[in-house]
């Protein structure tokens, strides 16, 4: 069977891309690179990225846009949620002000992948920083959920290896999330406030215990409850039936695939980020690089802006 979708290249070449998020109303896909904090915009209208560096920031994990606050957004730093402000096209933007910090007795922990839910609810996890050990032997990350109203972390579940992708599907109360380390995906229900329940083994990417040579990352979901799933290592993302099955492998011109979010004016093209960064083999163009895949037959769902006002 031809696979019949495309699969452009959009420069330039990031260490870690990742977190996209795609912005109706802007029409524009953010992302970032992780390892030395930058972030991006990707203007649909113009096909032009913006790039811009955060004062004082060194590390960006997710950008998400804060809802009735123009210009303002919510960034991962290490161990804290800022609020940044920037106006998407000049080259250096500011902290306004900290969110909320994990606990300092886990400060050998980093914020990895953060995500807003359907009603704009945001959730990150975290992994052990590299400086501190190896993330793939150290369970020790936590997923949180921040309350807008106590303007607290609540925790959700710990003993993570590398907190990653997210999805809720609201048509089941399902949440989805990936753990690198342990290369594996959770399913959980959720609760009236939000919280996370009943966790459980969903899908297991192992082959007999053992890794396949590549590990999922971030993820999102269509329309029709499929998962969409970053293979880092692996040159691809997979789609996911709700009942298990991988039903297409999309093949991505570089190795280390990160995350993955929907997009695009009707949400049916698929944004794909990826790192340039050595981790294990050295990197050759067009790793790091955004990609757009289009003609996939699928639908995406809006995603949403954080909410911080309780």
């Amino acid at each position: 069977m031809t696979e019949k979708y495309q699969v452009e290249t959009i420069p330039p070449f990031t260490e870690l891309g990742e977190g996209p998020h795609w912005d109706i109303a802007r029409q524009s896909l953010y992302y970032v690179s992780l390892s030395n904090g930058r972030i991006y915009r990707w203007d649909y209208i113009e096909q032009k990225v913006y790039a811009a560096t955060i004062d004082g920031v060194d590390e960006a994990s997710f950008i998400i846009p804060v809802k009735g606050q123009r210009e303002c957004f919510v960034v991962g730093d290490f161990n804290r949620v800022v609020v940044i402000r920037w106006d998407g096209v000049s080259g250096k933007s500011v902290v306004v002000r900290e969110v909320v910090a994990t606990d300092p007795q886990l400060d050998h922990n980093r914020l990895n992948d953060g995500k807003v839910d359907p009603w704009g609810r945001l959730y990150f996890g975290t992994l052990l920083k590299e400086e501190r050990g190896n993330p793939f032997e150290k369970a020790t990350g936590v997923l949180y959920r921040y309350c807008a109203r106590t303007k607290q972390l609540v925790e959700q579940d710990r003993d993570i290896y590398i907190s990653n992708g997210l999805a809720w599907n609201r048509q089941t109360n399902k949440f989805y999330f990936a753990d690198s380390g342990a290369n594996e995906i959770k399913q959980y229900d959720i609760d009236l406030d939000g919280n996370l329940i009943n966790g459980q083994l969903w899908y297991d990417f192992k082959v007999k215990g053992k890794s396949p040579g590549y590990f999922c990352d971030g993820m999102t979901i269509d329309a029709e409850g499929n998962l969409y799933v970053a293979m880092f290592g692996g040159s691809k993302v997979v789609k996911i039936s709700p009942e298990k099955k991988i039903i297409q492998e999309i093949k991505i011109p570089a190795p280390q695939v990160t995350s993955v979010a929907f997009g695009g004016p009707h949400l049916d093209e698929l944004f794909v980020t990826t790192a340039g960064k050595l981790f294990k083999d050295p990197q050759k163009d067009p790793a790091g690089a955004l990609f757009r895949v289009t003609a996939l037959g699928a639908k995406g769902l809006p995603m949403q802006e954080v909410v911080l006002e309780g």
